[in-house]
């Protein structure tokens, strides 16, 4: 089994089979793992009541990073069990799934504008990481629609698996349903981001610890329940009801952590290769000047200053109480 796993993940996407183990990660540490973890591996880890959730999250934070080369034989034969279990599964194997650039994305989603310029405005906006799930349809543009959505990362092992659901009116809604019954999208890419909740995923991890995500997906135009159809749903949001009107194209993964000191993906793989071309740019700094003081603050200082010595001047009280215990002599 050693060498069939080692030849999946010399063949896989690294950073795939990065995000597909701090997905599920995540999703095995959250309060609501009996949800967030579905699909889970049962033949491992028991089913229903029996299922040992501690000892699952306790194999995947002993994994060791998976980039360097012989990484399998390395394992238990349970983590070699589970790890084959989630590059492998049917929902969604880690061959299906590639890293690409924004560049790529924008030019595949040429009628999504304005995002870009979210992200030089905002650099806060910009992933550390973008993988593609699936290919653009032609028919964006005409009968699709183009939106984000922001999740929770502990949600991401089963959205990958099972894509998203519209949990309005059931015990897995989180946020409720303010306008109507549905998913929730945006068409800004900054209002999405506002509901990409971090999560702390796996241990041996390239990508960081600490992981936000959100999505971008495709939406069938006639499911779509907008501010142009409804009063009650506000510009740049988007409802759907219709769970199979949507589909994912690509994952913007954040780090709000600087990754661990496990080895990056190896050099030698042609993904690889291509994102170093166009590297993925990490939380950019804000600029320099903001460090240093702003000028509003040395207004406020003088005029303070300012201020007592009006008050000194006026209160003979206070200028004798200071004359006493400074030997200052205030005019």
């Amino acid at each position: 089994m050693a060498q069939e796993l080692q030849s999946i993940l010399d063949t896989a996407d690294p950073w795939a089979a990065d995000l597909l183990l701090s997905a599920l990660a995540a999703a095995a540490a959250s309060y609501r793992r009996a949800t967030c973890t579905v699909p889970f591996p049962s033949p491992l880890f028991g089913d229903g009541d029996a299922r040992d959730y501690a000892a699952l999250l306790q194999n995947l934070q002993a994994l060791p990073p998976l980039g360097a080369p012989g990484a399998a034989a390395r394992l238990s034969a349970q983590q070699l069990s589970l790890v084959s279990w989630l590059l492998t599964h049917p929902r969604r194997p880690v061959a299906s799934m590639r890293r690409c650039t924004l560049r790529q994305v924008q030019e595949q989603l040429p009628s999504l504008t304005g995002w870009v310029a979210d992200i030089g405005m905002n650099p806060s906006l910009r992933p550390t990481a973008v993988l593609q799930l699936s290919a653009v349809p032609p028919s964006v543009g005409s009968s699709r629609v183009l939106a984000f959505h922001g999740t929770s990362f502990e949600n991401l092992h089963s959205i990958l698996h099972h894509g998203l659901l519209n949990a309005s009116g059931t015990r897995l809604e989180r946020t409720g349903s303010a306008f109507g019954k549905g998913i929730y999208f945006s068409s800004e890419l900054a209002v999405a981001y506002a509901f990409c909740q971090p999560a702390e995923g796996w241990a041996g991890s390239a990508l960081g610890r600490r992981l936000r995500c959100l999505l971008v997906c495709s939406i069938e135009r006639e499911a779509i329940q907008s501010s142009h159809n409804s009063d009650l749903v506000p510009d740049k949001y988007l409802v759907v009801e219709a769970m199979d009107a949507v589909q994912t194209h690509f994952v913007f993964v954040y780090c709000d952590d600087a990754p661990p000191g496990s080895p990056p993906p190896p050099a030698h793989h042609p993904a690889h290769r291509q994102q170093l071309q166009h590297p993925p740019a990490a939380r950019v700094a804000a600029p320099a000047q903001r460090h240093g003081v702003s000028p509003l603050v040395w207004v406020l200082a003088a005029f303070t200053l300012l201020l007592l010595a009006v008050g000194l001047r006026d209160n003979p009280s206070l200028r004798r109480f200071v004359r006493r215990q400074l030997g200052l002599r205030i005019l």
